[in-house]
C-alpha cells in the first residue's frame, strides 16, 4: 500500500456540483419569478469563480462570498438587488438537497474503506457540506469533514491540510494523498502541504508544470491502483 491516508476534495471530485448547480440555481430564481435565460449560468459561474479565486487568495471571506455572488449576479441580470439576499439562503438551501455522487465515486470511496483512511477538505460552505455528506452513502467512511468556513482557513493555505492531518495523528505525510479536481486549490494546498497529490481530470486535460500533481487521473477508477502502488 502506497498511501494509506487519502484527502478528499468534495465538489467536482465526489460530488457532481455542476449537476446541483444548475438544479439549485434554478429552483433559487424560479423562487423570485425570474426564468434562467440561456447566459444566466454563464453569468453565475463566473461571478461566482471570481469570489471563489478570490477567497483562495484570502481577500474575501465566506459570508462575503455567500452573498456577493448573488448580489453580482442580480445586479448583472436586472433584477431587484434587495432579493439577493434571500435568494442566497434559499440557494444553499437547494445546494446542499442535491448530493448526487458522481460516476465510480460510490464504488471507489467503498473499495478503499479498511485500505486507507479517509478525509474530505473542501472550501465550501458548512451548511451545504454538512447535511450533504450526512445524508450521502459515503459517510461512514470519512473520519473527518473539515470546511474551510468553520475554521476560517481555505485551501491552497498548507494549514487546512495539517488540522486535518493533526486530527487523524498525524500519518506519515509520504503515505499521504490530497485528491481533487482543482489546481489552484487542491493540488497547490497539497504541494504547500508537502504530500503528494492526484488531480481528477475527467475532461482529459494533461496536467501543467506548475502547479505540478504528482499522478493524474482522468476517471475515479484510476484512483484504487495509485493507492495501492500498482500503477
Amino acid at each position: 500500500m502506497r498511501y494509506s491516508c487519502l484527502l478528499f476534495d468534495a465538489d467536482g471530485t465526489l460530488f457532481d456540483y455542476d449537476w446541483a448547480e444548475g438544479q439549485a440555481l434554478a429552483a433559487t430564481l424560479a423562487g423570485v419569478g425570474f426564468t434562467l435565460r440561456d447566459d444566466t449560468r454563464e453569468i453565475y459561474r463566473r461571478v461566482n469563480a471570481a469570489l471563489w479565486h478570490r477567497l483562495e487568495e484570502g481577500t474575501v471571506d465566506a459570508v462575503t462570498l455567500r452573498y456577493r455572488r448573488f448580489e453580482d449576479l442580480f445586479t448583472e441580470l436586472g433584477l431587484p438587488i434587495d432579493a439577493a439576499r434571500s435568494a442566497s439562503e434559499h440557494y444553499l438551501v437547494e445546494l446542499a438537497s442535491h448530493g448526487k455522487l458522481l460516476p465510480g465515486a460510490d464504488a471507489v470511496v467503498r473499495g478503499l474503506a479498511g485500505r486507507a483512511r479517509m478525509a474530505i477538505i473542501t472550501n465550501g460552505l458548512a451548511d451545504v457540506q454538512r447535511p450533504r455528506l450526512g445524508s450521502s452513502p459515503l459517510a461512514a467512511f470519512f473520519e473527518t469533514l473539515t470546511i474551510s468556513d468553520e475554521i476560517g482557513i481555505a485551501k491552497p493555505d498548507r494549514r487546512i491540510l495539517d488540522l486535518t492531518l493533526e486530527a487523524m495523528g498525524d500519518p506519515t505525510r509520504s503515505e499521504v494523498l490530497m485528491i481533487g479536481d482543482s489546481l489552484s486549490s487542491d493540488i497547490q494546498g497539497g504541494e504547500n502541504a508537502g504530500v503528494d497529490t492526484c488531480w481528477f481530470a475527467p475532461e482529459g486535460a494533461a496536467a501543467p508544470d506548475q502547479p505540478s500533481p504528482t499522478h493524474t487521473i482522468h476517471s475515479l477508477s484510476e484512483l484504487p491502483a495509485i493507492v495501492d502502488g500498482s500503477s
